[in-house]
């Protein structure tokens, strides 16, 4: 947990209400089969870059500078590229991830590249970019993960073959309670 004088933001775009309820029906689908709930508390979502931890004091100044960076943009669409299920560090524990690949467009690619030359209160030195979309990870053991795997071999067709939407926001969203909410959202 952050300190109390800071808040944690997370940097991600949101789809569409019609897209996002799709993709909220398919992962409760995958945390149900694989008992996993921790991407439940984040709307369906790309990661932009690394997240931020900012001084409560200087909030104001950080969304002022930071809306500079994000400036202005040209809608562009945002598609998945298949499903995707890994296994990675963290720390000192192996996790896993049940998602989709995100279409590595130019596009979404310079976003991240933007949006990372603002360094100031960077929570995390990790600056790699694989854009995903995150179905199940976390709290997500190997028996489930192992159990999702099984069930997406054995009911093909059963999840939607991908997603796409209209890239129209960066947002900022920070942890109230179990959940992750917007705090500030910018539009084109």
């Amino acid at each position: 947990m952050p300190p109390t004088d800071a808040v944690r933001f997370i940097i991600i775009t949101t789809p569409q209400e019609d897209v996002a309820a799709r993709i909220d029906q398919a992962r409760r689908t995958v945390c149900g089969i694989g008992d996993s709930r921790a991407a439940l508390a984040y709307p369906p979502h790309v990661t932009l870059r690394t997240g931020t931890l900012v001084p409560t004091l200087q909030l104001a100044d950080f969304l002022r500078e930071f809306g500079e960076v994000v400036g202005r943009w040209k809608p562009f669409r945002v598609c998945t590229d298949g499903l995707w299920q890994a296994t990675y560090r963290d720390r000192e524990l192996m996790k896993h991830l049940v998602g989709y690949r995100i279409h590595e467009d130019p596009e979404l690619l310079a976003m991240n590249e933007r949006l990372l030359t603002f360094t100031r209160w960077r929570a995390s030195n990790r600056l790699r970019y694989e854009p995903h979309l995150t179905m199940a990870f976390d709290d997500l053991s190997q028996e489930g993960f192992d159990r999702i795997g099984r069930w997406i071999q054995d009911n093909p067709g059963s999840l939607p073959e991908g997603f796409e939407w209209r890239f129209d926001n960066v947002s900022l969203y920070r942890q109230e309670g179990d959940l992750w909410r917007p705090y500030h959202v910018w539009r084109v």
